[in-house]
């Protein structure tokens, strides 16, 4: 999987829909962004796969047009904008005037003034913090605003594979950044009930994120998620929450906020059914003799240091049929075992990993699956169990300090083990979440106001 952990690289064949000279004028640039733009999108037809004579590919193809997951058949209905949430959202952050930044470059920015690890500020990182918040506060209450609309469609392009616009992503992670500034703000001034409605925007954001069905998407649903977990630490933390004009109907509220996304939760299948749309149309640009068009700054690196970036094209075309063959029956088996948690699909990854190895030096070598479409597929599969898991807790934590019934929730998808609830000191902690190839999961320790005061 080549999107994973914000490598949000869009390929070359962006670059190829839009990089059109500046000196051939205005009209000239649409015509002929329209036109590669064209091609692009042709690939998401399948036009190699569909004329195939391998008959097991041919078997495979037809499985996943029964399964309505091609590019083409991926794609969704759109929404009227006033019921869209992504309509709402929709060119927030784009330039007015050329020395305006991107929403890449604005997020970034964001990056260098989120704290990492605990959710704290000193001082001048919360100046940082609020001055950047009031520079784009009117995005902000734009992105809140539209949170209210009932449906969210972002559009994903799949037929346009890594050349589809990806820059709702930014936006989101824009919009959630800001709410989480906002809430240090509040929680700076003691206003508890501020903090809380910013983390209500941050979920949110996220939910709509996250129900895309694109491995892009979904991480970066997780990141925010993660994010948002690190502010609500700080809100249940912070002093104001142990004064008596705190209520457990908050910590009830904010139960409400983790668990029920919980009850809705997307299966971690759908990322990967897009993640293999997206590698069905490379194999249409390999087809074309286009792959290193598909490859990132780091790739192209790798490979001109090993001396064959000029023989990968021909070399993947000529095995074109059977490297697709690998990859499809690969992700089939991969999305298959998503019906079962995270610490149980270790041994399938695992046997993909020496299967690759064994092949490495033959002729039977998947080029395009074993050097590009596989590489850290298993990391996002992780980042989705870390996901799931942090939520668990939080709504395991959050329900026993506020005297609600406890979810079902017994192991954790990530390690396997058992969730440890411990209620001591005025406080439930839970442990049991993570692994140690995925630190940096928040803390979960809530102050125990439902006041039963003993270990369960």
């Amino acid at each position: 999987m080549r999107p994973v952990i914000r490598i949000l690289v869009v390929s070359g064949l962006l670059g190829v829909v839009l990089s059109v000279p500046a000196t051939t004028g205005c009209r000239r640039n649409a015509t002929e962004e329209e036109s590669r733009r064209r091609i692009v999108e042709a690939y998401g037809r399948l036009p190699g796969l569909t004329e195939t004579p391998d008959p097991q590919l041919r078997a495979e193809l037809a499985r996943i047009v029964e399964e309505k997951a091609t590019p083409e058949l991926l794609t969704r209905p759109e929404i009227p904008d006033e019921e869209n949430v992504a309509a709402g959202l929709a060119g927030l952050f784009e330039p007015l005037k050329i020395e305006d930044p991107e929403p890449g470059e604005i997020f970034n920015q964001s990056s260098a003034i989120l704290p990492q690890g605990e959710f704290r500020f000193d001082p001048t990182g919360l100046e940082r913090a609020i001055r950047f918040r009031q520079q784009y506060e009117a995005q902000r209450q734009a992105a809140r605003e539209s949170l209210y609309r009932p449906g969210c469609n972002f559009g994903v392009q799949y037929v346009a594979g890594f050349a589809a616009d990806s820059s709702f992503v930014d936006v989101v992670r824009i919009s959630a950044r800001l709410e989480a500034f906002q809430a240090a703000e509040s929680l700076a001034r003691d206003d508890v009930a501020a903090a809380i409605e910013s983390l209500g925007s941050m979920f949110r954001l996220a939910v709509c994120l996250g129900a895309e069905k694109q491995a892009i998407a979904r991480l970066e649903a997780a990141f925010v998620r993660l994010e948002a977990l690190a502010v609500l630490q700080a809100i249940v933390g912070h002093p104001e929450i142990s004064r008596p004009k705190i209520t457990l109907e908050q910590l009830g509220r904010l139960y409400a906020m983790v668990g029920d996304p919980l009850k809705a939760w997307p299966p971690d299948a759908d990322a990967w059914i897009g993640d293999r749309a997206l590698g069905m149309h490379a194999y249409e640009a390999v087809r074309a003799g286009r792959l290193v068009e598909l490859l990132t700054e780091e790739e192209i690196k790798r490979f001109a240091a090993e001396e064959i970036l000029r023989e990968l094209p021909g070399a993947a075309w000529r095995n074109v049929n059977q490297d697709e063959l690998y990859y499809l029956e690969t992700m089939r088996t991969i999305i298959e075992v998503c019906s079962q948690p995270y610490y149980k699909r270790r041994d399938v990854f695992e046997s993909i990993r020496q299967d690759l190895h064994q092949k490495r030096n033959s002729p039977q070598f998947p080029l395009v699956a074993g050097r590009l479409l596989l590489v850290d597929i298993e990391k996002g599969h992780a980042v989705q169990a870390r996901d799931r898991a942090s939520c668990e807790a939080w709504a395991l934590a959050l329900a026993a300090a506020s005297g609600n019934k406890r979810p079902p929730y017994q192991v954790s998808p990530l390690s396997g083990d058992e969730y440890e609830i411990v209620r001591e000191g005025g406080q439930v902690t839970v442990g049991g979440i993570s692994q140690d190839e995925l630190p940096g999961t928040p803390p979960v320790v809530v102050p125990d106001l439902a006041g039963e005061g003993r270990q369960k």
